[in-house]
């Protein structure tokens, strides 16, 4: 190359040529030499890996493993590259005018940087070809078959892991659900699967992670199936050098592991550092894990999440009899109804039912049939197998419960019968007055308890978290912890129906929560019951319509009194007034016309719920100025009874939000307003505005424009009924209604559309009826992004005869909707287009206007038609607003 030297001390001025570009040309043929020695060494080393592999088939009558076969696939196509590139700059060597023509000079340029590249990625090659082994053995043992009990119910279970085991872009999956719901022996049917069917896995490997809580004994299971010699383990001084074989020989391979029963504390570093290499689409490897709580799914960065549900009744029966065995369910004809019985009282969970059957799988007797059931309805603890087998597996999380606030709410939860759907709001309610929450924010802390609960699978809810509720084990176990272990079996009674007894009263005494649902007595009578550590009582939905003077008197440590839903109560005895310490005082749907004078004595009360007291005038000034500490206020009056109740004055509701803006402890607010006035006094207190959760408008006289609803920060529902003057609600000046999930507008026949919706991003159910004016829900300008309804739910449109259309952007909805169409002759078009159209989920209308639609196009309307189901009749709230409408026609309309 010493014939270009003197031209390079003009090239970089004629060219702009630094330095290190003038060093790829003058050095070209030297790289290059360089290169071939570099891939002598890479060729060489590619052939004794071969070799290697050839011994290894040979042996061990394995298999390549994937890092090496990756490799030897890599090194050869590099190869080919390297050759070409070699030729290339052989080329302009020989041509020996690279200073003669720029042109040549830029290409030698070229070359020479991607020869220096080429060199270092043989290195890298050579460094990356340094294989701990190059082969697996296959042996049948490899993937060892499990011993399984019965798996009723598991194959479509099982068919939903495998569908993700066989997605490259999963590789963590996540199995959780109660204790005692199959999810170990889910695992063990995954396991068996693998070894049957065919797949890529170089190894699977089970750890019980609640077994293996030190890290050596994770890392001891784990070499013990990768045959890890003793040997090589001892040289492995401290938990590192040991993770770093495990991750010698994993990495590379394709492998699963199948951890079972992971418990708190366990994150998905924590795998990396156990010596673990994450599951990613190059190594297609898998970690599959059960576990009782949904949040530790997030811990371990599981990418698909699958809840373990209990058994559905049919599948539960079959589980159950097949366990107790046919010999017996044959002994006697009366026997198998008994045991449908047993079996639904198991509520579908796994290990119940295996449990309870293999308790009865001797029992040959009607008696010992009928006393199981009986145990089992009464104190299913004392049953044989249900108290150190059934419950331990469940209490499991409740032990794992961080926080003592957490553990006392949820086992207060046990209050409420079985089968039964606990409002959340409620909850949190009688939560606040029981004393269980603390803090500044007691409303948020129970939400985030509640979510606790939740994803530990301690309790149930729907989709809106507006509702939970206790599978009928947990509720059993939580009962079985409130008394004690039943060492103290009075002290929580929750009765269902019956007749109150002197028997069932004599119970009281030694009682601290008191639950009676629906019981046929009309009066108590003659019996004060002595309850001196009785904190919480409900008597809910009964027939009583009259408590006996004195029947409170001695209930001094009450600080929760629900009497809800008695709907023949018309009046409190007086004496619970000396309820000082009470707390908590629910008595919506009662018929009660007056609150007692005595309450003003009640000091210490957080909570007063007064929905649909339809005969209950506003509340005493004297009484509610005196409950300084009060926190929650509801009083939601129903559409219909309004014309049953006595008329609220405009000055009286003044005075009386007048007394509500005192209350500095005040954090919920359910109210219903009459008079306009009274809507704009609302919206212009600081302090009032961020209390209101629930807002119901009914008749509001002269009001013409809702603007201020944004400055509600954290309401939940709005309610419009019979405002014949309002003509728009405004849509915000800023922000979103980021709170609101409910709205029902209904009989107001000068408003248009509801455009401010667009900006209630978490909506979910919206009611309308009766607007004779409004043409659309929401009109396009008013659309924030690609999207009207994000998380609307429930649709409801009724009797709305200028309708004509939902929303024009045909992608208006983009989660799972369900839609109700009445009376609506001129809505001619759904806003839905082939992407958007399977977010529908069922559409309810006549099959006229059905009929009648335009689609924009034919495998949309072919798409909805699957869904349609023709009605001719209102339901639910549009069937109580219709109601209201024909008691009394207004004529309100026409005068404004």
């Amino acid at each position: 190359m010493d014939f270009v030297s003197p031209i390079f001390d003009i090239v970089p001025r004629l060219w702009g040529f630094g330095a290190k570009h003038v060093a790829h040309v003058k050095h070209l043929g030297k790289r290059l030499e360089e290169l071939r020695a570099a891939m002598d060494d890479l060729r060489d080393h590619r052939y004794e890996v071969m070799e290697k592999v050839k011994m290894g088939l040979r042996t061990q009558q394995g298999i390549v493993t994937i890092r090496v076969e990756r490799w030897l696939l890599k090194v050869v196509k590099f190869e080919e590259q390297v050759f070409a590139l070699i030729n290339e700059g052989d080329f302009q060597v020989e041509r020996k005018c690279l200073g003669c023509c720029p042109r040549n000079l830029q290409t030698a340029y070229k070359i020479g940087k991607k020869v220096l590249k080429k060199k270092e990625e043989v290195e890298e090659l050579l460094k990356k070809g340094d294989f701990a082994a190059f082969t697996l053995t296959l042996s049948p043992q490899r993937v060892a078959q499990c011993p399984m009990e019965n798996t009723v119910g598991l194959d479509s279970k099982v068919e939903d892991v495998w569908e993700k085991i066989e997605d490259r872009n999963v590789g963590i999956i996540g199995l959780y659900g109660i204790g005692g719901v199959g999810k170990t022996t889910l695992l063990k049917k995954i396991n068996n699967e693998i070894s049957i069917r065919n797949h890529e896995f170089d190894s699977v490997i089970w750890v019980t992670q609640s077994k293996a809580t030190k890290v050596e004994e994770f890392q001891d299971i784990v070499r013990r199936k990768l045959e890890i010699s003793d040997d090589t383990w001892q040289k492995c001084s401290n938990e590192n050098d040991r993770a770093c074989e495990i991750f010698r020989l994993l990495n590379g391979t394709r492998f699963v592991l199948l951890l079972d029963d992971v418990q708190k504390s366990f994150f998905k570093s924590q795998l990396t550092s156990l010596g673990i290499p994450l599951p990613n689409k190059e190594n297609g490897s898998k970690i599959i894990f059960t576990t009782r709580s949904e949040e530790l799914c997030g811990y371990l960065g599981a990418e698909e999440r699958i809840k373990v549900e209990c058994l559905p009744p049919e599948q539960a029966l079959s589980l159950f009899s097949m366990t107790v065995g046919e010999h017996v369910l044959n002994s006697n004809p009366e026997i198998p109804k008994l045991a449908e019985i047993v079996s639904a009282r198991c509520s579908g969970l796994p290990l119940a039912l295996l449990t309870v059957g293999s308790v009865m799988a001797s029992r040959k007797s009607y008696h010992d049939w009928i006393c199981a059931v009986e145990m089992l309805q009464s104190y299913p603890s004392e049953f044989s197998g249900m108290g150190d087998q059934v419950f331990p597996p469940i209490k499991f999380s409740y032990d794992n419960l961080t926080s003592s606030v957490a553990r006392k709410c949820f086992l207060y939860c046990s209050i409420f019968p079985e089968n039964c759907t606990i409002s959340v709001d409620e909850l949190i309610d009688l939560w606040i007055g029981e004393g269980l929450l603390d803090g500044t924010s007691p409303r948020e802390q129970g939400e985030f308890i509640i979510s606790t609960l939740k994803l530990s699978c301690l309790l149930e809810a729907d989709e809106s978290m507006e509702f939970v509720w206790m599978h009928d084990m947990i509720r059993d176990m939580a009962l079985w912890l409130a008394r004690d272990e039943e060492k103290n079996k009075n002290k929580v009674l929750v009765a269902r129906s019956g007749r109150l007894t002197d028997q069932e009263f004599n119970k009281w005494i030694d009682s601290s929560w008191v639950s009676l649902w629906g019981c046929s007595d009309r009066e108590i009578i003659h019996y004060l019951p002595t309850c001196p550590n009785l904190s919480t009582l409900l008597i809910r939905d009964t027939l009583l319509n009259a408590f006996p003077g004195g029947f409170f008197e001695f209930m001094t440590g009450l600080t929760a009194l629900d009497l809800s839903g008695n709907q023949g109560l018309v009046e409190l005895p007086p004496e619970i007034g000396r309820l000082r310490i009470l707390q908590y005082l629910n008595l919506s749907l009662t018929r009660i016309t007056t609150l007692p004078t005595g309450l003003s004595n009640l000091r210490n009360l957080r909570c007063l719920l007064l929905d649909y007291t339809m005969h209950l005038k506003i509340p005493p000034k004297e009484v509610m100025s005196s409950l300084s500490l009060l926190q929650v206020y509801s009083k939601m009056n129903g559409v219909m009874e309004y014309f049953d109740q006595v008329k609220v004055s405009v000055d009286d509701e003044l005075a009386f939000l007048e007394v509500l803006e005192g209350f500095s402890h005040m954090n919920k607010i359910c109210i219903t307003i009459f008079c306009q006035s009274s809507v704009e006094k609302i919206f212009s207190s600081y302090t009032k505005r961020a209390c209101i959760r629930k807002l119901k408008l009914i008749d509001c006289t002269g009001l013409t424009s809702l603007c201020a609803i944004h400055a509600l920060p954290n309401l939940g529902k709005l309610e419009i009924f019979r405002c014949c003057s309002l003509r728009e609600i405004r849509k915000p000046d800023w922000g979103e209604f980021h709170n609101l999930r409910q709205v029902h507008v209904g009989v107001c026949p000068l408003l248009r559309n509801l455009n401010s919706l667009a900006y209630a991003r978490n909506l979910e159910i919206l009611t309308i009826l009766d607007c004779q004016s409004m043409k659309q829900v929401i009109s396009e300008e008013e659309i924030v992004g690609d999207e009207v309804f994000p998380k609307l739910k429930t649709l409801s449109l009724t009797c709305l005869p200028s309708l004509e259309t939902i929303c024009r952007l045909p992608k208006s909805f983009s989660s799972p909707i369900e839609i109700e169409v009445s009376r609506c002759p001129c809505l001619r078009q759904l806003p839905f287009d082939d992407e958007s159209v399977d977010f529908l989920k069922k559409i309810r209308g006549e099959l006229e206007w059905w009929a009648a639609l335009d689609w924009y196009g034919y495998s949309v309307k072919k798409a909805c038609s699957f869904k349609f189901k023709p009605t001719s009749a209102p339901s639910g709230k549009a069937k109580e607003m219709t109601a209201s409408t024909s008691k009394k026609k207004t004529a309100k309309a026409s005068k404004s």
